[in-house]
């Protein structure tokens, strides 16, 4: 009997020493990087470009000249399909977990999104955690093919830009795959997503000579944000739009805002900023409250910033921009696209569960149409650069 048990603990001990059972070598995997998808509507196959790191050694591709990535593409009926049969012009198996980017076409987020949503999540070695972008247009579902200066891949450039962008201007969200699941399964919810488009010619930024000439001849620019209303894309956002709606969303931290004088202009930088929102279900009214601070970043009037009181002005009138803003921006958004991408149907629902489900049935006809927002904005000025006032204005006195 003893053993029994002591062969039976051995071949467990074996089974430990076998590994994983979905085990295999790095050097049989191609590392991707970046996806970009497209549809053809005449042949009923999806279209995939997929970016894969080249494994030769960083000072390798430097000496020898090899691009640092390398594309494939393929074109079936299916995902799936597609990319397994990659393989036929890619020696490796295609391994997604250190996937930064996914670039989806109009066609594609208007007719097919809940096939992706699906394919990306029902894979356990894909990871969830990288961004999602709208392509503005064809040529911009090629961004991955770019050669760029400042990262040696082209995903790493665009997922660089998006986020910086976020991080200082505050014009898009960065959104993950499980964002957009969420934003997807929700029924109380809108969908937002990214955009981008390619500046300049795709064939001579693939070229070598893109990234050793002084200007690049092409190049991936963040856009501003495409709204939906269910499955249908609208339309994309100008510039103050989108930041005024990632400031109601709770999700704008920095950015730039110009206000203008009687003799000029001033630009303001609000950061850490801290968005609340509360409703009244009853009242069919948003309060919503805005807090942080800002920096003075460009005076062009003739303001005197020594004085106690025309900074206290300054504050005021910045608060006051904010609010007009935030105000325009949701009426011109509701009125223009009949779209509650503010989320605010799903905070109706977290505030008053049993009101909203007995009121909720005609919300696009009745409720939302008739919504009041009330927006509360106390920037604080903190700092304002190294002049003591204006410059026009220190050297009039």
């Amino acid at each position: 009997m003893r053993k029994i048990k002591f062969l039976g603990m051995f071949v467990t001990f074996l089974l430990f020493l076998s590994g994983c059972y979905n085990y295999r070598e790095l050097n049989d995997l191609a590392i991707v990087t970046a996806i970009s998808i497209d549809y053809d509507e005449k042949t009923d196959n999806y279209k995939v470009i997929t970016q894969v790191i080249n494994p030769i050694k960083q000072q390798d591709v430097s000496s020898s000249g090899e691009p640092t990535f390398i594309n494939f593409s393929s074109e079936k009926k299916s995902l799936q399909e597609a990319f397994r049969t990659i393989v036929l012009e890619s020696p490796k198996q295609l391994y997604g977990s250190q996937m930064q980017i996914l670039i989806l076409s109009e066609t594609v987020v208007e007719n097919h999104l809940p096939n992706v949503i699906d394919f990306f999540t029902r894979d356990p070695e894909m990871r969830s955690e990288f961004k999602i972008i709208i392509a503005k247009n064809d040529k911009t579902l090629e961004g991955v093919l770019l050669q760029t200066v400042l990262d040696d891949l082209s995903s790493s450039n665009i997922l660089d830009s998006l986020e910086k962008q976020g991080e200082i201007l505050g014009l898009t969200c960065n959104l993950t795959l499980n964002d957009l699941t969420n934003m997807y399964l929700n029924p109380y919810l809108e969908i937002i997503l990214p955009s981008m488009v390619v500046e300049g010619p795709v064939e001579e930024g693939e070229k070598r000579e893109n990234i050793t000439d002084t200007v690049q001849k092409a190049t991936v620019k963040i856009k501003t944000t495409g709204i939906f209303r269910g499955k249908k894309l609208l339309g994309y956002l100008t510039e103050d739009e989108s930041k005024m709606l990632n400031l109601i969303r709770g999700d704008l931290k920095n950015t730039i805002i110009r206000l203008d004088t009687d003799t000029g202009y001033i630009v303001f930088e609000p950061n850490r900023i801290k968005t609340k929102t509360e409703a009244d279900v009853k009242k069919n009214k948003v309060k919503i409250t805005i807090e942080g601070f800002s920096r003075i970043k460009e005076v062009n009037d003739m303001t005197n910033l020594r004085s106690v009181k025309e900074i206290d002005d300054l504050e005021e009138k910045l608060n006051k921009e904010i609010e007009k803003m935030a105000g325009e921006t949701f009426i011109n958004i509701r009125d223009k696209y009949k779209t509650d991408v503010f989320k605010f149907r799903d905070l109706y629902y977290k505030t008053d569960n049993k009101y909203f489900k007995e009121n909720d049935s005609n919300w696009y006809e009745d409720v939302y149409p008739k919504l009041e927002i009330e927006v509360n904005s106390k920037i604080e000025l903190y700092e304002k650069g190294n002049t003591l006032g204006g410059i026009e204005y220190e050297r009039k006195n």
